[in-house]
Order: structure tokens, then sequence, then C-alpha cells
């Protein structure tokens, strides 16, 4: 019973992550992955904070976009803070170059003015001048401008009054009111942008990119990659393992190229096969190849231990004695393969060729370790984060998802694999 449900709980894992790289385009925006490279793009993201779930367990804003109304000539936006810490940033964007007045009114009652001159478009409050008499008044006359430019200087109006409220904080929880007035009498109503600690479901990179986007988009080709390749290396396998068992030119031939692909570093080879077959950008270095010639390049370097394990099965059953008898009646060795040995290869390949996928997946992913990665994939996420000297005992949200959703795939297909054997057994 433990057995069977371990098999279906495998193949519902199998099943979920294909769905998921089906729908993914659906679910990202494809100018995300599109301007995956263009730092400008991504702008507004905060810079390599965690997924918005770890933020909620660690007492750190989110980073959203405000809701507004008007009210008596202004525009108010309500900003539920339950944290521990004041947001990085919070943006008002105009698409005007007007004069505003911009206070924030705490749950106390208390307001604080942090601008009150022409808006260009967009205004950082994070980095507004009043915030330095607010500190003054509300925390220590000591704080100087350099702790409101390297420090979160919002914490001077999140915080209650403490003389290290910039940087020690105990927020005063609540509902906070941004009140954006027009001296205009202006009837366009801006943007407020509150700039978190903590972005989505899989948190953001060091340029701000989305990761989930990334982690989803690059499950679409990371799953296809594999799974063709695994047909690949299981079909060749078994061509390469049975035709070299045949007495002739082309038995010896196959034999020849099974023993060399069996001894050819696989990481090395690779790399190497990689390179040669793709385009490679003069800039960047960004390495572009058909996702289909990378599925084959894998999938032929994966051939040659199961295409020997193969050949010395198909010898082993050439021995017995019911292919004596079939020699006797006049069957020549193809059709023995065909109509007798067919029979034991196909559960064995059905159980390498489970085994095969989460083995090509790891080696996508190892790739990127050696920032050779074509196209958009699990191992783009690898290379990236190698790329940018990520930390990865803190910024673990850049590895652990990629990380576990391998662990589980590979887990899921090795189960499944230890079935097929099983019941091969069993027969």
């Amino acid at each position: 019973m433990l057995r069977e449900r371990s098999v279906l709980l495998s193949a519902i894992i199998v099943i979920t992550l294909v769905l998921m790289s089906i729908v993914a385009p659906t679910l990202v925006n494809p100018d995300d992955i599109y301007n995956w490279d263009n730092t400008l793009y991504w702008r507004l993201n905060p810079k390599n904070v965690p997924p918005e779930w770890f933020g909620r367990l660690t007492g750190l804003p989110k980073t959203e976009w405000l809701h507004g109304r008007a009210e008596n000539g202004s525009y108010v936006f309500p900003y539920n803070f339950h944290y521990d810490t004041a947001p990085q940033d919070i943006i008002v964007m105009t698409d005007s170059f007007e004069t505003y007045r911009v206070s924030i009114v705490s749950p106390d009652g208390e307001e604080y003015v942090l601008w009150d001159s022409p808006i260009p478009n967009e205004l950082n409050l994070g980095k507004s001048g009043a915030l330095i008499e607010i500190a003054h008044e509300k925390c220590s006359p000591d704080i100087n401008a350099g702790d409101i430019i390297f420090k979160n200087a919002l914490n001077a109006v999140f915080s209650k009054p403490k003389e290290d409220c910039i940087t020690n904080p105990d927020t005063l929880k609540g509902t906070y009111a941004i009140v954006v007035t027009p001296k205009s009498g202006s009837s366009k109503m801006p943007k407020v942008y509150i700039l978190g600690k903590s972005y989505g479901v899989m948190g953001t990179d060091n340029v701000g990119r989305d990761l989930w986007a990334g982690f989803l988009w690059g499950m679409r080709e990371t799953i296809v990659i594999s799974v063709v390749g695994a047909f690949v290396a299981i079909g060749l396998a078994l061509v390469f393992g049975t035709l070299s068992v045949i007495s002739s030119k082309l038995g010896v031939l196959f034999d020849l190229v099974s023993q060399i692909i069996t001894v050819i570093p696989l990481l090395p080879a690779a790399i190497g096969l990689i390179i040669i077959a793709s385009d490679i950008e003069d800039n960047t270095y960004a390495i572009f190849t058909d996702p289909l010639l990378l599925a084959i390049i894998l999938g032929v370097l994966s051939v040659g231990e199961v295409s020997r394990n193969v050949r010395s099965m198909v010898e082993e059953e050439l021995r017995k004695e019911y292919v004596e008898s079939a020699k006797v009646v006049g069957g020549n060795a193809l059709w023995i393969l065909r109509k007798h040995i067919s029979k034991v290869l196909v559960p064995y390949s059905l159980y390498q060729l489970a085994l095969a996928v989460p083995g090509i997946i790891a080696l996508i992913t190892l790739l990127g370790f050696f920032n050779v990665v074509p196209g958009f994939n699990w191992g783009t996420l690898m290379s990236q984060s190698i790329r940018e000297n990520t930390a990865y005992r803190v910024s673990w949200w850049h590895i652990l998802p990629v990380g576990v959703a391998l662990a589980l795939l590979a887990i899921a297909f090795v189960s499944i694999a230890r079935d097929i054997e099983r019941r091969f057994l069993e027969r």
C-alpha cells in the first residue's frame, strides 16, 4: 500500500510540473522574459529581496501599488502597515510636472509633511530632506544627512519615538494614509508605489528580476529538453546496444561508437559541443541554441552506459536455449531481436527512461554553474546567480526553489523507475 501511494504521489508531482510548464506562458508576462537582461526594465523592483511569504513570517513589508481615492481636493492612499521595519521607499508618480504637497498620516493622527514642491514625474519619499527634521524631532538630534542617505530613513516616520529609531525602529502598526495634494487642482490621480523588502512568490535577484517568472518560464524549456533528450538517449542506446551484438561491419561500428561515448567525460564534452553548436553574442557572451539541438546533444552524450548494459543483456539472452531453438527453425538475428529479446528490453528501457529525465535536468542545471546555458531554462537562473556573485547562504531564494524542484522531480522519476523495475522482476 505504501509503495502504491509513493508511486501515485510521484506521478502527481510529475504531472503537476508538466502541466505548469505547459501553462507557463499564460502565467508569465512575456515582456519579463524578453527584457530579462534589461536592467532598466526592472528598475522599480526591489533588489535582492526574499519572497512575500517569507516577509510575512519575518515582518518585512511587501512591494505593492496602493489604491487611492479623491477626498477634499486631495488623493488619499491608505497603507495597511503591520511590519517590523519601514519599506525601502515610497514612490509617487505623476503624469505632469506640477507642484504637490505630500504627507503621511500615521495611525495615531500625526501628519508628516515630506514634500511641498513640483514633482518631476517620480518622487522618492525615502530620500526626502524633510526626514532629517522628522528624525531630529522624533528620535535624536544626532542624526545626520548620512543616516538619511545610507540607512532606511522612513523608519523615522513608521517608528514610535525612540533614540535609535532609524537603525532599530519600534514600528507603529496600523493604517497609514499617504496624502497627495495638487496645488493646481489637477484631476489626474497620481500613482503610489511601495518599494518593499519582499516581493512576489520567489523574491528578486540582484537586478530586481522576478525569480518566479524566470522559474516558470524556464521550467517549460527545461522539461522539454530533458524529456526529448531522454528519449534520444534511450532510443540510441537500444539501437547501439542491440545492433552492436551483430557480427557485421555495422555491428562493429555501433559497438565502437558506444564505447567511445561511454569513456568521454560527460560535462566537458557537453560544454564543448554546446559552444560549438551555439551562436554567442559578442558583447554579453550570451549563448543561443535551438532547444531541440540541445536535447539531441545531451541525449547523445547520455547514451554510453545504457547502451553497454543493453549490449550485455542482449548477449546474455542470445546464449539462452530458446534463442538456439529459434535459430534452428530459421530465425535470423534481427528476427530474434524483434520477436524475443525486445520483450526483455522494453521494461528495462522504460526504467532507464524514467532515470534519464532527472539526469538530464540535473545536467542542464549543472551547466549553469559553468555559465554555459543556451536558451532560457533553470540553468539560466543558476548561471545568473554565479555571474552576480550571489551569497547563497544569505540569498537562499536564488537557488533553493530550483534545487527543491529538481529534487522532487528526481525522486518522483526514480520512484516510478523502481516501480517499473519491480513489476518487471515480478514477471
